[in-house]
């Protein structure tokens, strides 16, 4: 029986990391009530899972590796770059089973549950201008306090206030410091707070992806 590890993650729980097991019999039942629509916004995905040689041990040293970003010790969510949690998981690993797991919610998930992860997922990530038609010198509209504008730089750069900035969440999360807000910046999307042209990056992000631009 093949035992495995899997690290989840979803676009509508930022900064939260699910990490659990199952086994390559159980798996399609087990994340079918993971992602059930009622639970979750949208469906979880796998930015890694392994086997195992003992998935009841590995898991358990993960969780106590992680013990002090785990919010509720009676939920395996935590609140920890995925990374880290994947680097220690590789030290368990027989094999790379994230290609089956994600096929897995690949096969199971709805095309209307798609949909809506495209739109959660288009808020996160670094957002790309040329890729969406925005050109440089366009103008972005803070939209919290839209008397804040800053400039396109390039694919990745902003100008604002005769500063530039290295990405749009770098602005994002010197703005929203500057009106009190304690967002982590793991929790902040920046393409949910500019627009273009009366648009949200979000929006327009989904909208080229999806072949509508035209």
């Amino acid at each position: 029986m093949t035992e495995i590890v899997y690290v989840f993650s979803n676009p509508c729980m930022p900064g939260y990391i699910k990490i659990g097991m199952t086994t390559r019999d159980d798996v399609r039942e087990r994340l079918q009530e993971l992602s059930n629509p009622s639970g979750v916004p949208v469906p979880f995905e796998c930015p890694y899972a392994a086997e195992v040689s003992d998935a009841t041990a590995a898991e358990k040293a993960i969780h106590e590796a992680f013990a002090d970003y785990r919010p509720n010790p009676r939920r395996e969510f935590f609140t920890i770059a995925e990374n880290k949690i994947i680097a220690l998981l590789k030290a368990f690993a027989i094999s790379d089973k994230t290609p089956f797991v994600q096929e897995v919610l690949d096969e199971i998930t709805s095309p209307e549950d798609k949909s809506a992860q495209a739109v959660a997922n288009a808020c996160r990530g670094r957002f790309n201008f040329s890729e969406n038609d925005i050109e440089r010198g366009a103008e972005l509209v803070f939209d919290r306090d839209k008397t804040k504008k800053c400039t396109v730089v390039d694919d990745k750069k902003v100008m604002y206030a005769g500063e530039e900035f290295a990405t749009l969440l770098d602005l994002t999360e010197k703005l929203l410091r500057e009106m009190g807000v304690n967002t982590p910046r793991t929790d902040m999307r920046a393409p949910r707070e500019f627009t273009f042209n009366g648009e949200f990056l979000c929006d327009r992000r989904v909208r080229f992806a999806s072949g509508r631009e035209t």
